[in-house]
């Protein structure tokens, strides 16, 4: 039999929600089947020190310790695979970077004091990263998919139509039309339009779509009676760097 991939999963500053979503949401049986994990926090002490064909690592850089870790798992992996919003855009932790420094850092718990801090950023600001798997938490099917097509030799291609595509097929009222800040024009789809299914709007955690129309969709947005803090606070908290990247240094919605 050909001998499995060596994979290893790693976080870095985060809830540890996409490594639970693999241990979790049916996932990790599967994933045993066709790869070889190596390392795994919470049911495997980290005593591998090899070489992985595939690590996969959550959280968002916070912490000096966590540029060293993820410049290690780089050294020592021929493809790294950025899991999670965190991971790939900074998610909740990078609100930090629109806000008080010093209000923000009141309320670090003393324990951590000890760490050197950095401006939270996604693991692609330090290292190379080979493959993004968005969504917070991850979607199980998505991990099991680019598994197989890392397997199979077929190319995994990421979902580029956005949110309201996915709204439109299963037929899910528009948010927007009921007045409400929907981030599923300007947000890539590939979650099945899970929130909105929901009754939930789109807060933007696969990121932004490459063709969006940002000048118009804000402007809609203020013609239906939302301030500049409102639409800006919705944008910063999963993939506000990202979103202000996008735009470029001409973007406007960072403006109270």
């Amino acid at each position: 039999m050909k001998e499995k991939i060596k994979v290893g999963f790693y976080g870095v500053s985060g809830c540890s929600g996409c490594l639970l979503t693999v241990l979790y949401e049916d996932c990790f049986k599967e994933l045993v089947k066709m790869v070889d994990i190596k390392s795994f926090p919470f049911i495997k002490e980290d005593s591998y020190k090899g070489k992985f064909d595939y690590c996969f690592i959550e959280g968002t850089v916070c912490f000096d310790e966590d540029i060293v870790t993820i410049n290690e798992l780089r050294k020592r992996s021929d493809k790294v695979v950025a899991l999670g919003s965190c991971a790939c855009f900074g998610c909740v932790p990078s609100i930090r970077n629109f806000h008080n420094q010093e209000k923000i850092m009141s309320f670090v718990y003393p324990k951590y004091n000890h760490l050197k801090e950095v401006d939270p950023t996604p693991i692609g600001d330090h290292i190379k990263v080979d493959y993004y798997l968005p969504q917070c938490p991850p979607d199980k099917k998505e991990i099991l998919e680019f598994v197989k097509c890392i397997l199979t030799g077929r190319e995994f291609k990421s979902y580029t139509s956005p949110v309201c595509f996915e709204c439109r097929k299963k037929g899910n009222p528009c948010l927007l039309e009921e007045g409400k800040i929907c981030l599923g024009p300007i947000t890539n789809g590939g979650c099945g339009a899970l929130c909105p299914s929901n009754d939930t709007t789109c807060y933007g955690c696969r990121g932004p779509c490459k063709d969006a129309n940002y000048e118009a969709f804000f402007k809609m947005l203020k013609e239906m009676g939302h301030t500049n803090k409102e639409i800006k606070d919705k944008l910063e908290t999963f993939a506000g760097l990202a979103f202000k990247e996008e735009e470029g240094e001409s973007s406007k919605w960072l403006e109270r």
